[in-house]
């Protein structure tokens, strides 16, 4: 068994293998090869948010009122499963059915790894280094990223279409095996009074978190930026198909996103220290207007253009790791560690909600308009992240402020 003092080195370890996915830097080719086109790519990744919209509050309910390390061991084991139907499956159905699983496997893991991670520190009275610690875990989760970005399209073309899905099961393989290590910290558990149902608790601490004048905010701006950010991510691969960018650049473009992953999370630990949250707000929505119109003009460009325009999404789509870990350290220091998880977890559901509407809106975008009009649409998206950054800018929140 790994002792408290080390888990959450190892705790980050295992989210790192749960993050590096080869497969991403040729997704939609991938796809192609199972019979998928490109609308329902999206139409797909869409289904699957509002999946994750259903089940991340019970499921990080689950976490607060059972066993934290429980819940993250079946998301993995759900991992793998998602990812034998894509090897092993063929066509819109059964690759829904592997997006599903992910999708089950996502609710169980977000916000319980971060809510595990705050409890171990707490455990130790080292609740005040979680920023420090968080952005470590997000450093390192990006570096295997930029690995698997880097290698996946090698494999998938010199291998075989296969390869990158069996690479990330191995590391999951792996990940399951240190979790099943780690400690559990029973005294996260939630007590729920004999009088209350378990249902009732959940719309308790989810019509609080909803209502509350700060976490409402610290929900909505990370939501509306993280939509925007991932119709850029995904927009990069619809750039280079459309551009004829040769596949080799596929990685080389999703590890350069990767890369700049990284370089945000280990920039995040002194912009909380030095800017706070009012100068990431204003940080944050110059980048994600600068990346809009990149995309907007990258079908337009030729050459040197197209890899400028990249560039700018790159940018912009990666800043999403500054958001998230800005909101979560904010959050976690404003709630208690009995409702952690569900608290973390309606976060990611306004998240998804936001996500799975973006994605099903690009599909009827990409099937009817061209890729230059499709982002322009999309840059609607600045309003509402700009006028939730302007709420946040206001409150002049403090990173270690208690609820």
């Amino acid at each position: 068994m790994i002792p408290v003092k080390t888990a959450h080195r190892w705790l980050t370890v295992a989210n790192a293998l749960t993050e590096t996915q080869f497969i991403l830097p040729v997704l939609m080719l991938f796809y192609g090869y199972k019979g998928v086109n490109m609308g329902d790519f999206f139409l797909i990744q869409g289904i699957c948010c509002i999946a994750i919209f259903i089940l991340e509050v019970p499921t990080g309910y689950i976490s607060d009122i059972f066993s934290r390390k429980n819940t993250i061991i079946l998301g993995a084991i759900a991992w793998i499963i998602g990812y034998l139907f894509l090897i092993f499956g063929y066509g819109f159905t059964t690759i829904l059915t592997g997006e599903l699983c992910f999708a089950l496997a996502i609710s169980l893991m977000s916000g319980t790894i971060e809510a595990y991670l705050y409890d171990l520190l707490k455990k130790r009275h080292k609740e005040g280094s979680f920023h420090k610690k968080y952005a470590k875990m997000k450093t390192l989760s990006n570096l295997t990223i930029m690995v698997g970005a880097l290698s996946g399209a090698f494999l998938y073309q010199f291998i075989g279409p296969t390869a990158p899905l069996w690479a990330t099961v191995i590391g999951l393989m792996i990940t399951a095996t240190i979790l099943i290590l780690l400690p559990d910290v029973p005294e996260s558990k939630r007590i729920v009074a004999e009088n209350k149902s378990k249902w009732q608790d959940i719309c308790d601490i989810s019509k609080y978190a909803l209502k509350h004048q700060e976490l409402k905010w610290l929900m909505l701006f990370p939501a509306f930026y993280g939509t925007m950010t991932l119709i850029l991510m995904w927009g990069l691969q619809s750039v280079m198909i459309t551009k004829n960018v040769p596949v080799f650049m596929f990685s080389v473009v999703m590890s350069a996103n990767a890369f700049m992953r990284v370089i945000w999370s280990g920039f995040s630990s002194k912009a909380l220290e030095k800017l706070n949250l009012s100068g990431i707000l204003v940080l944050q929505s110059i980048v994600i207007t600068i990346a809009a119109i990149g995309a907007s003009i990258a079908e337009y460009t030729n050459n040197i253009g197209v890899y400028v325009c990249l560039f700018l999404m790159i940018l912009g789509s990666s800043s999403v790791v500054l958001s998230n870990i800005t909101s979560s350290v904010l959050i976690n220091h404003r709630i208690k560690s009995d409702e952690r998880a569900t608290i973390l977890s309606v976060g990611s559901m306004v998240n998804r909600i936001f996500w799975s509407i973006g994605m099903i809106g690009l599909k009827p975008l990409f099937d009817t308009l061209s890729l230059s009009k499709t982002f322009l649409i999309t840059s609607l998206m600045l309003f509402p992240i700009i006028f939730c950054a302007r709420h946040l800018y206001k409150m002049k929140l403090k990173t270690m402020g208690e609820r």
